[in-house]
C-alpha cells in the first residue's frame, strides 16, 4: 500500500499542471531497485536528529538573504516585491539584521516576516514526523555522491496539514536532508509546492541555500500565478562557530 502511495505521489510531483517546478530536474532517473542501505528507521532515527542540530546551528550563522516574489500573466512578470536581509551579529555576539525593499510593485499585501519563517517549513524533526509515513523509494545520482530518496506522507486525514509532504533526498555519509520537494507552508502566498536545496556548510551543517516555487495560488477569490525566489548568501559564524569554518 505504501509503496503505491508512493508512486502516486512521485506521479504527482513530476505532473502537475499547475506547478512549474520538477524535482528531478537535472537529476538521472531514481533507481527504485536500489538497496535501502539507510532504511525509513534509520531516516527516523538520525536524519531527523540532525535537523535539529542544523536548525539551532543555523541561528548562529550571518548570512545575505536574497528575495525575489513576483506574480504574472501569461509568461509576463506583472508585478514584484524584492528584499535583501543581511543578518550579521556584532563584538557582544548580538543578533543585528539590516534589510533593504524595493523595487516593490506588488498590488497584493503579503506577510513579509513570513519570509524568514519559510525555512523552517523543511525542516523534518521528529515532531514534524509523527503522524507521517516515511517511504523508501530509491537512489538518485548527485554530481558527487548518490542520493537516498524518501518520500514524507500524511498517513490519514487527521495528519497535521500545516507539515511539509514530499520528497527528500539524503546524503547517507552525513545522515543528511540535501533537497527537498514538496508542499510546504509559512510562505508570503500560504501553502504552495517548492524545491528547496542544502549545501554543506563548516563541513558538518547542511543549510539551505536556494528555495523557489512556481505555482498557481488562489488570492482573494481569484487564481494567480505567483513565483517565489529566496537565496542565502555569504555565511558567516559567529565567534563560538568560528572553530568549524
Amino acid at each position: 500500500m505504501l509503496k503505491s502511495v508512493s508512486f502516486f505521489l512521485a506521479f504527482v510531483l513530476a505532473t502537475s499542471a499547475a506547478a512549474q517546478i520538477r524535482c528531478s530536474d537535472g537529476l538521472e532517473p531514481i533507481d527504485r531497485q536500489a538497496d535501502a542501505r539507510l532504511s525509513p528507521m534509520d531516516f527516523i532515527r538520525n536524519v531527523t536528529a540532525n535537523e535539529v542540530v542544523f536548525a539551532k546551528a543555523f541561528a548562529g550563522f550571518g548570512h545575505k538573504l536574497e528575495v525575489t516574489l513576483q506574480s504574472l500573466k501569461g509568461g509576463t512578470v506583472e508585478e514584484e516585491y524584492r528584499r535583501v536581509s543581511t543578518v550579521s551579529f556584532d563584538s557582544n555576539g548580538a543578533r543585528q539584521v539590516n534589510v533593504t525593499e524595493g523595487p516593490d510593485t506588488m498590488k497584493v499585501t503579503l506577510p513579509k516576516a513570513s519570509l524568514e519563517a519559510l525555512r523552517d517549513g523543511f525542516a523534518i524533526t521528529p515532531d514534524i514526523i509523527v503522524d507521517r509515513d516515511i517511504v523508501y523509494s530509491g537512489r538518485q545520482r548527485f554530481p558527487d555522491f548518490n542520493a537516498a530518496v524518501f518520500d514524507i506522507l500524511a498517513r490519514d486525514n487527521t495528519a497535521d496539514r500545516q507539515a511539509f509532504t514530499g520528497r527528500v533526498w539524503v546524503r547517507q555519509r552525513d545522515n543528511a536532508i540535501v533537497r527537498s520537494c514538496g508542499r510546504a507552508f509559512g510562505g508570503p502566498f500560504g501553502p504552495m509546492r517548492y524545491l528547496a536545496l542544502r549545501e554543506k556548510v563548516a563541513d558538518k551543517y547542511w543549510f539551505p541555500t536556494l528555495i523557489r516555487a512556481d505555482d498557481t495560488v488562489r488570492i482573494d477569490g481569484k487564481d494567480l500565478h505567483v513565483r517565489v525566489h529566496l537565496e542565502y548568501r555569504d555565511r558567516k559564524s559567529t565567534r563560538l562557530n568560528s572553530s568549524h569554518t
